[in-house]
């Protein structure tokens, strides 16, 4: 009798694999859909008060959008998650964006497990895929073509877009200033460690391009909206449908908003500022990332060949010698 009880748990690899225990399947498991396990991520990120729920919306919609929303998470298995990452690598999603969308289903797999909605027997195998180093991101904006962008988007995202240029800020960090954050009599700006993806906080000094966008938000400013950046009142959200509209129309198909980052470092070292002072304005923690930013091409190369050139050399202690009847004097 013993023997019979114990072959049923060595006879499943996904019972060996989880320690799953007979009562463990929980009596509600089978009600609960996909679109139930993002309700209860989104309650998480609420009480836990994470900086990023806006930012969860999108990757998980994947999901949703491929699965079905009311798809029994039951039913949402190991082989479904290989064709799903399959159809996303086709689409041209890139690794890390894949990643994202795996580990945001592991949490909410996690809690409904948690909340013993689920047994853990469920959790399907969730791959980590590794980042092929040969594919690089490269996308740059010039100046020109950030102005050119921005006659194409509404006043409050043009001036997003600006800001994130001479910045180099992610955005992620320029939605959550507020007003408190702006000091107008010393023309700074300060980024409150909490909203730091590195948990640092820093400065940003009010000058030039970056003043006139913040006159201008401070036109658009509303006393019942703490938010720098907002629309009608509320903190700005996910803009990709307006920001692909608008690349699309200055023939810069397939730019992503965080290419304004990269470019804004790249701004910044073409404009002569050390890289020191460049990673203090960006909030880098690490000079590899900024060198990794800083791809070269060939206008780089064609401006360092002609300063060579122009460049004379330090002076030396060679010693012209006279020349009388072919030998030196």
């Amino acid at each position: 009798m013993a023997h019979r009880s114990i072959r049923p748990r060595l006879a499943s690899p996904l019972g060996a694999q989880f320690g799953h225990k007979r009562g463990e399947a929980t009596p509600q498991e089978h009600r609960v859909a996909l679109q139930d396990l993002y309700e209860m991520l989104q309650v998480n990120y609420k009480v836990n008060r994470r900086r990023s729920l806006g930012t969860i919306r999108y990757p998980f919609k994947h999901l949703l959008d491929h699965f079905g929303e009311r798809t029994k998470a039951i039913r949402i298995t190991t082989d479904r998650l290989e064709r799903y990452v399959h159809a996303r690598q086709l689409d041209g999603a890139a690794t890390a964006t894949i990643n994202l969308e795996l580990g945001l289903l592991g949490r909410a797999f996690n809690l409904a497990i948690r909340a013993k909605r689920l047994g853990r027997h469920r959790l399907p195998f969730l791959p980590k895929l590794e980042a092929d180093p040969t594919r690089v991101r490269q996308g740059f904006f010039t100046r020109e073509e950030v102005e050119a962008l921005c006659t194409h988007l509404p006043a409050h995202l043009a001036d997003l877009v600006r800001f994130l240029f001479f910045s180099a800020w992610r955005v992620g960090e320029v939605r959550t200033l507020q007003w408190r954050d702006y000091d107008r009599t010393e023309g700074t700006l300060r980024l409150r460690a909490e909203h730091s993806k590195n948990k640092h906080a820093r400065v940003l000094p009010v000058e030039g391009e970056i003043a006139a966008v913040m006159e201008r938000r401070l036109k658009a400013r509303r006393l019942d909206c703490p938010y720098i950046f907002h629309r009608k009142g509320r903190p700005v959200g996910d803009f990709r449908k307006l920001w692909r509209g608008a690349c699309e129309k200055v023939g810069l198909n397939g730019r992503i908003v965080h290419d304004l980052r990269r470019s804004g470092v790249r701004h910044l070292i073409g404009a002569g500022v050390d890289p020191h002072t460049v990673m203090a304005f960006s909030g880098h923690r690490t000079p590899s990332m900024l060198r990794r930013y800083h791809i070269i091409n060939v206008d780089d190369l064609r401006i360092a060949a002609k300063r060579a050139s122009d460049y004379s050399g330090a002076a030396g202690s060679v010693i012209l010698l006279r020349v009388r009847d072919g030998e030196p004097t």
